[in-house]
């Protein structure tokens, strides 16, 4: 069973030569599953560690007003228009909280179940402040312990939360007339434009030397990368 809430926030607005098209989200996602280890314990909700608490999208499009039919330049020559007028500028970016992740221990079987591993004891809440996070300490391992023989972990799933994620696109494009048939549009993008680091889940095996540390990147992302293209119209 699942149970998905949510609230969105959507502006659109137009001023001038600028058109914006921004979103927010807030959701909560739970499910109830059985727990595996245990499957003669109750069920819980767990958080979906695909859902983020919050998500928001920028799209912007700016008319860049030079060129014929616009603000500036409007009577340029028409060598000067083809080269400054009519030049179109898109932003695109994503802002993300972290998806949640579980805890867990590796190497005995307490429960004496033949399972070794699973959701260790948690003592306390585990997720650090945002200000003491650190990619070295991702959340504090010392709230979680090894469950006591005889027993399973008590942690939940999905209770600590990641880093978040961030991703600026810009391009800019322009159309070019070559004859009354043929156009030809030249477009730069660059995707994460501010070369920011999107960092995935820190190590959550409390077992290991490297328990909080983050040690890889998002799936797919990447630094700053700048691609040209061009396509022919007729």
């Amino acid at each position: 069973m699942a149970n998905y809430n949510s609230l969105t926030f959507e502006a659109q607005r137009k001023v001038g030569q600028v058109t914006f098209g921004n979103h927010w989200t807030w959701a909560s996602n739970y499910s109830n599953n059985p727990n595996n280890l245990y499957p003669y314990g109750p069920k819980g909700w767990t958080r979906d560690l695909y859902t983020p608490r919050h998500r928001g999208v920028i799209n912007m499009v700016w008319e860049v007003p030079v060129g014929k039919g616009r603000h500036f330049r409007a009577t340029a020559p028409r060598a000067v228009d083809a080269v400054l007028g009519g030049w179109q500028l898109y932003w695109i970016g994503y802002l993300e909280t972290g998806k949640y992740f579980s805890p867990s221990f590796s190497g005995s079987d307490p429960s004496n179940t033949n399972s070794f591993g699973g959701r260790p004891d948690r003592v306390c809440n585990g997720n650090l402040p945002s200000g003491e996070r650190s990619i070295n300490h991702w959340f504090d391992a010392s709230c979680f312990a090894v469950p006591k023989p005889g027993t399973f972990g008590n942690s939940g799933n999905n209770i600590l939360e990641g880093p978040g994620y961030n991703m600026q696109n810009l391009s800019i494009a322009k159309t070019f007339s070559i004859s009354e048939r043929f156009k030809f549009t030249f477009t730069s993008a660059i995707s994460n434009a501010f070369n920011h680091p999107n960092f995935a889940n820190p190590s959550s095996n409390i077992s290991a030397t490297d328990v909080g540390v983050v040690g890889s990147l998002v799936e797919g992302s990447k630094g700053r990368h700048i691609e040209i293209r061009g396509r022919i119209d007729f």
